[in-house]
């Protein structure tokens, strides 16, 4: 009997370790059942004589058959053996046991720079400050009320609030769009409210080829907050992270090192971000060791999947190249174009590379492929030259708005435009990146009134017209309020008007808030793990409404079903919602 015992033990234990491998491999939970079941049933037949007896001399047979196959197929067995070991090596192994690079540790030194010992900036060579800020330290340097800043964070930094958020919102006054101090001044409120409070942060570039793009990321970041602590009992307060040009890891490094110590009354559970898909790649890997929650708003490199704690608001650029191939055949009629890359930044990689596939066929063709580097448009005007000399009819520019304003200022003109896309007067058609109009050139401006510039995006404040959404309207009346009204002769965005990434960024904070909420209404801890998993199961009946559209996580932390739009910025200046794929409302989905 205690023979019998012992075999039913070693079995089940073989089983659960058997189970556990599959799962890990395959990541398929109905799977793993299986299997399990299967091997379990078998076992247990085998316990009984009769049946082992019976199965053993099956076996037997089967082998002697099976050995004079071999001996005539050796070398073909010898050769389906090694390619199942490959396949077992290059698939199975690396799902089971990661590769984690040595190169990615986080230990830090103190800095003691603001009240918890890894807040604070450190300044670069080049004079960047990065690292990460609670209001003791300015990251946006370059706007006009950066005296009125300063001065507040002196007073934040020796405990006078009150006064810090007199001069944070007089500095909010004087630049109404600036939401660094918006920010700072609204975690003042939350500091001073005595409730239970949770803390992100916001992780970004304060560079000038990506600054557009962070400002709007901080504007819908602190719509976000402040709909959140106007409704909930729950309080959000929000640090700033700045990464400089080349800092990710470190900062990374200081953000993972804050949530550690961060005290329990406001602790770090998450962070918005990061931007940039390349850079997500460089710090993933660390907040999937520390367990750390990270929601991007907007990196969509195809690659970025099965990433245990990451997840992203925007779609993979799979989706967008496509629906831009699809746009560029069908409703633009081109049949030649020329594509702009950088094959070493991920996103214009990833982007580029998704069209292509999806565009070229028999009678569609890539002419020619001009390699730029992301950040150095300074040779665009050439490569466009070298371009149109193949005829193309479309050129499709897998890059950045600061980029492609050097390559609009130098397009030649024609006129009329045409709503097809023809050799003699070629249309340009971009990725979501091209839609963050602060990022664009002085001297690319006249080209907005040009007619010829299509790209897709990830969401658009008329998207919902037609369409009531009570969640849409009180941002887009608190975006108003907050950044509002819109200097004379200045353009509505940033103002009263937002772009992609506010709205992005918003419901990617917005989610994440919920998320700890529903955590801390269960009276469950606020842990990285629990808030993963609280992600996760935002899907069918608990999908959240952004005013992005509809966001449901799917296993691989990828969003399901969402939106991509087509852009034209017509003759008049005013962007036109041309086409919209995906779902936006949940009750239609």
């Amino acid at each position: 009997m205690s023979r019998r015992l012992a075999q039913l033990g070693f079995l089940l234990l073989f089983i659960i370790i058997l189970c556990w491998l599959c799962y890990k491999a395959s990541g398929s939970a109905q799977l793993t059942a299986f299997i399990g079941l299967l091997i379990g049933v078998v076992g247990v037949v085998l316990q009984f004589h009769e049946a082992r007896i019976g199965f053993i001399r099956l076996l037997k047979a089967l082998g002697e058959d099976l050995a004079t196959l071999v001996a005539k197929t050796r070398f073909w067995v010898m050769l389906t053996c090694v390619l199942l070991l490959v396949f077992l090596g290059w698939n199975i192994i690396p799902r089971v046991w990661p590769y984690v690079p040595s190169a990615t540790s986080c230990s830090l030194p103190r800095n003691n720079l603001a009240s918890s010992a890894y807040l604070g900036v450190t300044k670069t060579p080049t004079g960047e400050l990065i690292g990460i800020s609670d209001g003791s330290v300015v990251l946006d340097t370059s706007q006009p009320d950066l005296a009125r800043k300063q001065e507040a964070a002196q007073q934040y930094s020796a405990g006078n609030l009150s006064e810090a958020q007199s001069l944070w919102q007089n500095a909010a006054e004087q630049v109404t769009n600036d939401a660094e101090a918006h920010i700072y001044a609204e975690n003042v409120s939350v500091e001073q409210s005595g409730l239970p409070s949770i803390t992100l942060v916001v992780a970004t570039r304060f560079t000038p080829h990506y600054l557009g793009g962070a400002r709007d990321i901080l504007q819908g970041a602190y719509v976000a907050q402040r709909v959140f602590n106007d409704s909930h009992t729950l309080r959000l307060r929000l640090l700033l992270a700045n990464a400089g040009s080349g800092g990710v890891v470190q900062v990374t490094c200081q953000i993972i090192q804050a949530a550690v110590v961060s005290s329990a009354s406001a602790p770090i559970v998450g962070i918005v971000g990061w931007e940039l898909s390349q850079d997500v790649s460089e710090s993933v890997t660390l907040v999937d060791q520390a367990h750390l929650p990270m929601l991007s708003p907007t990196a969509s490199g195809n690659d970025l999947r099965n990433l245990p704690y990451f997840a992203r608001i925007a779609p993979p650029d799979a989706l967008q190249g496509e629906d831009a191939a699809l746009y560029a055949r069908q409703t633009l009629e081109a049949r030649r174009v020329a594509l702009f890359e950088d094959p070493r930044d991920k996103y214009s990689q990833s982007l580029a590379a998704s069209f292509r596939l999806a565009f070229e066929d028999a009678s569609h063709h890539i002419t020619v492929t001009e390699e730029y580097h992301v950040g150095q448009p300074d040779n665009l005007p050439q490569l466009l030259q070298d371009a149109l000399r193949t005829q193309p009819d479309l050129i499709y520019f897998a890059g950045y708005s600061a980029d492609v304003s050097v390559l609009l200022a130098a397009l030649p003109s024609c006129q009329p435009v045409a709503a097809l896309a023809t050799t003699m007067c070629p249309l340009v058609l971009g990725g979501d990146a091209l839609y963050i109009y602060g990022n664009y050139a002085q001297e690319a401006r006249p080209s907005f009134h040009s007619g010829r510039l299509y790209f897709t995006a990830f969401a658009f404040p008329d998207e919902w017209q037609g369409q009531p959404l009570p969640q849409m309207e009180t941002f887009l009346e608190t975006y108003a309020a907050s950044f509002g009204p819109t200097p004379a002769g200045h353009s509505p965005y940033s103002y009263t008007r937002p772009d992609a990434d506010s709205m992005l960024a918003y419901d990617a904070v917005s989610v994440l808030a919920e998320a700890c909420y529903r955590l801390f209404q269960q009276r469950q801890p606020l842990t990285g793990a629990h808030l993963q998993q609280a992600l996760l199961q935002m899907k069918g009946e608990q999908a959240w409404q952004g005013i992005t559209g509809v966001i449901a996580f799917g296993s691989d932390g990828n969003v399901l079903n969402k939106p991509v739009l087509l852009l034209h910025l017509d003759q008049a200046g005013h962007t036109q919602v041309e086409q919209v794929w995906g779902c936006l409302l949940k009750e239609r989905c």
